[in-house]
């Protein structure tokens, strides 16, 4: 919920305004001058302010422009029973977010107040990924979910140690990211960080690979080349989905995890590493173990400390974080000036299981910038390119629609029902808030037997 400072030095407009508001959950405060208003941003923070044109001493322009000096980003909504089209232009050069004339419908007036809290919650949002991208470099964790927040938490407390790691999560969750984000915040931050592939690490290459080779090794090792072990000294090594490594290979990693030292092939010389190991796997390694296909001891090396990694269908409250952080990733990559997703888009978004977790949605956002005309990526792109398949498995049990087609039609009929009860059964009214017409509206009104 939003705190909102309102300043008019009329007390009646400052109760009208209050009386609008209420009900919202929002937390209004009044104010009867602008210089009074500008010395309470110096004990309170506000998230919006409304204020009125003409007002004695320091007028709506003047503290728009005196509260743009301090918070750039912050809405700032003028509100005046004066001027037109001139005052308006002139109040949005200031710095204003908006421009409204009294009287005005109590109705439409909620609506501006709400769009204008949301732009600024997602600029706060936008300003903190920022941050964290400054702190972290790339690797930044989104989200708001408990999950996430769960998952942050112990990611504090396991950074600074020297324990090796091991992430559980299915493919696509961002385990990677995730250990970056853990050597970022480590003592070695300032040292490489490597991931591994063991699904490329066979026995006959592993040696080479890790530990290096002096030349005239083997036939064809014509110069001495140093091993990634050895080029990751003092850093963190990731070892992604080590699930996936030949029973031999493992031997020889295991080797290495007890004694943390290498010998290049055809050297006599040992040299002691000091790196700490992440590794991630997307099988359940204990059945593994039961089944003779991964070694017991390798396992308890690996997994001093064990963090699950959740699927995206368990954090499905972030789906628009990481949305807005793919748009921005790659709208400017594409030369896109595609800043926003409509909510009907994400609701569609909200419904789908993610068997791809955050990598499938990665691509999906990345496809969807890719084909869309508009300035935001719409519901319509959204339906073209996703695939008929996806829904969630338990769909029947749990009384989900697994039919893509029919959950937007669901989708749209409740949110048009929603919106006509809002307007009070106001047709045309209906139709502003919704964007479309009244008779796009009644079209709609009969495809869903809308009463």
């Amino acid at each position: 919920m939003g705190n909102i400072l309102i300043v008019d030095d009329n007390p009646s407009i400052l109760d009208y305004i209050e009386d609008i508001l209420d009900g919202t959950g929002h937390t209004v405060v009044k104010c009867s001058n602008g210089v009074s208003a500008m010395e309470m941003f110096f004990s309170e923070t506000f998230d919006l302010v409304i204020s009125d044109l003409a007002m004695p001493g320091m007028d709506g322009f003047e503290l728009v422009s005196e509260i743009r000096v301090l918070y750039p980003d912050m809405p700032v909504i003028i509100v005046t029973g004066v001027g037109g089209v001139d005052e308006a232009v002139k109040a949005i050069k200031k710095g204003a977010s908006d421009f409204v004339i009294k009287p005005f419908q109590p109705l439409e007036f909620r609506v501006k107040v709400e769009k204008s809290l949301e732009y600024y919650r997602l600029r706060k949002e936008v300003e903190k990924l920022k941050r964290e991208r400054e702190k972290h470099g790339d690797p930044i964790i989104i989200g708001e979910s408990p999950a996430m927040k769960k998952l942050g938490a112990t990611i504090n407390q396991v950074a600074r140690s020297n324990a090796s790691i091991l992430l559980f999560g299915e493919s696509g969750t961002g385990k990677e990211l995730i250990a970056k984000v853990i050597h970022e915040e480590s003592e070695r931050k300032d040292k490489t960080f490597l991931p591994i592939d063991c699904s490329t690490l066979t026995e006959t290459i592993i040696e080479s690979e890790l530990f290096g080779h002096v030349r005239g090794a083997f036939t064809g090792a014509d110069r001495t080349k140093k091993g990634l072990l050895e080029g990751a000294n003092g850093g963190t090594i990731f070892l992604d989905e080590i699930g996936n490594l030949a029973w031999q290979t493992q031997s020889k990693l295991l080797r290495f995890l007890q004694e943390r030292e290498i010998k290049p092939v055809g050297s006599s010389h040992v040299m002691k590493i000091n790196v700490r190991i992440i590794s991630a796997t997307n099988v359940n390694l204990r059945n593994e173990i039961a089944a003779g296909a991964f070694r017991e001891d390798l396992f308890y090396r690996l997994s001093g400390i064990e963090i699950n990694v959740p699927p995206l269908r368990d954090r499905i409250d972030d789906i628009p974080y990481l949305v807005d952080h793919f748009i921005r990733k790659y709208s400017k990559d594409l030369g896109k000036k595609i800043n926003f997703i409509e909510n009907e888009a994400l609701g569609i978004l909200k419904e789908r299981s993610w068997n791809g977790n955050i990598r499938e949605l990665e691509h999906l956002i990345e496809y969807a910038l890719v084909v869309e005309s508009g300035n935001c990526i719409s519901a319509n792109t959204i339906l073209h390119i996703l695939p008929e398949t996806g829904a969630r498995s338990d769909a029947a049990a749990n009384g989900f629609q697994p039919d893509l087609a029919e959950a937007v039609n669901r989708f749209e009929k409740d949110h048009i029902v929603k919106v006509i009860h809002l307007a009070r059964n106001n047709k045309a009214q209906a139709a502003r808030l919704l964007g479309i017409s009244r008779s796009v509206l009644y079209e709609k009104m009969k495809k869903h037997a809308i009463e």
